[in-house]
């Protein structure tokens, strides 16, 4: 993508340029001077957001022209990062980087780092404001009290960055001891890597089909930069938005996490309609076994569930108890899975659910990856796993990993074109972080092809 090239040509004069515009970071100059006599034309192209404020959804981000695919809308730095709070990891105090391996040390506060002349070490923004701190307190080394201190130094220093996270919404107050939003962080494995904090990509509202996605990159002065992309056509006018919970997950499932995490009930197109865009992800199997049980109201939890084909009805509550029985059987499962056990379990589900449930979808998503090529089913379950990505994640903003496994196993399935599968599959991870496995899995399906 153009927000991760380090040169390009200067529009001014055209030579070699390695000076990035500081908004957009697409264009390039090989000086300031040429830059300023270039806004006049760089005006209309440069940033392709702002800030609009609504009384139901508050700050959100809006599109300012039209964007294309894989146009760049916006990067930046975090306003502040450091080690997760829940973390059990080490972490550099330099560029927060992994460190469990390595015996090295901050020469003046001791605290772990990756090397010692980390980047990070020097950066007057980072960690020069707590070094001092840190060495006069004598502080014992806790990677996940490091944000904590960070906050509170740019709070002491009545910091413009302090300024710009006071004023993002927190929901505080909804979140202490007893809440589920408090449980769900206590009950969890602790996270591992870094926070980071971003003043403006954390404005980026939620929708069940967003129109953007973006990736993480550490910058050339070590820092987590985002950037964010169009990933379909985008009018100007239009909402920015990104997606807060599983793409994968029922209608059911994605609501009560956005009302209870995030503290408001979407009511977008995919959460309206009953199919949920043709995929079936939450529908149940009627025992009249002629006709599919369906939500009445999809935007009412307490709303029953009738068949398409019969005057059979279920109550919200039965669902419920339904779907949660099964879950708890396919996480037991897929804790030692095997072709047999998933197989087995794949079977069972079918009886009661809808192939394209979302629990049939992840057991089948497991199983492709254990079947024999010359298995038939290896090919059937690849392509209803296809067809439900295509529909929920149209334009590969959330589950681009996901597809890219899923033809990478249909193309050994005897009777398909390989090389178009594969091609496919490395298009849709070319924007994948450097090191995640999205990135090593390109490198493997490139090798391949």
């Amino acid at each position: 993508m153009d927000g991760d090239l380090k040169y390009g040509t200067c529009p001014v004069c055209g030579k070699n340029a390695t000076l990035k515009c500081g908004s957009c970071r697409r264009e390039f100059y090989c000086d300031k001077s040429h830059q300023s006599q270039d806004w006049p034309r760089h005006r209309s192209t440069c940033s392709g957001w702002e800030i609009g404020h609504d009384s139901v959804l508050g700050r959100h981000l809006l599109a300012t022209r039209d964007l294309a695919p894989g146009d760049v809308i916006l990067t930046e730095t975090p306003l502040v990062w450091g080690p997760s709070t829940h973390t059990n990891q080490r972490i550099c105090v330099g560029c927060s980087e992994r460190c469990d391996d390595v015996d090295a040390r901050c020469s003046e506060c001791c605290w772990p780092v990756c090397k010692s002349d980390c980047e990070g070490l020097s950066d007057k923004k980072r960690h020069q404001l707590e070094c001092a701190l840190l060495a006069r307190a004598r502080i014992v080394p806790r990677c996940e009290i490091l944000l904590i201190i960070r906050l509170l130094i740019l709070w002491r220093m009545k910091s413009r960055r302090w300024t710009s996270l006071a004023n993002l919404q927190n929901h505080v107050e909804s979140r202490g001891p007893g809440t589920e939003a408090h449980d769900e962080v206590s009950k969890t494995a602790p996270p591992e890597g870094s926070v980071a904090i971003y003043e403006h990509a954390s404005l980026l509202e939620h929708s069940c089909i967003a129109n953007t996605r973006h990736s993480f990159r550490i910058d050339d002065k070590g820092r987590p930069r985002i950037t964010v992309y169009a990933v379909t056509s985008i009018k100007k006018g239009q909402h920015l938005s990104t997606m807060y919970t599983h793409a994968l997950w029922s209608t059911r499932a994605r609501r009560e996490h956005l009302l209870t995490t995030k503290y408001f009930a979407c009511r977008c197109k995919r959460c309206v309609d009953p199919t949920e865009l043709g995929t079936h992800l939450g529908t149940l199997n009627c025992p009249c076994k002629n006709g599919l049980m369906l939500p009445n109201d999809p935007l009412n939890p307490n709303t029953n569930w009738s068949c398409d084909a019969c005057p059979g009805i279920i109550t919200s509550a039965e669902v419920a108890e339904l779907i949660d029985r099964l879950e708890e059987e396919v996480v037991e499962v897929m804790k030692q899975a095997t072709e047999y056990t998933l197989s087995e379990l794949l079977s069972r589900l079918t009886v009661l659910l809808h192939s394209g449930h979302q629990h049939c979808i992840s057991v089948s998503h497991s199983l492709i990856q254990l079947l024999p090529a010359t298995d038939p089913r290896k090919s059937e379950l690849c392509k209803r796993i296809m067809d439900t990505v295509s529909r929920l994640d149209p334009y590969g903003a959330r589950l681009a990993l996901y597809m890219a496994v899923t033809l990478r196993e249909l193309a050994m399935c005897p009777g398909e074109d390989k090389r178009v599968h594969l091609a496919k599959a490395a298009l849709l991870l070319k924007a994948e972080p450097p090191n995640s496995p999205g990135e090593r899995l390109r490198r493997l399906i490139e090798v391949e092809l």
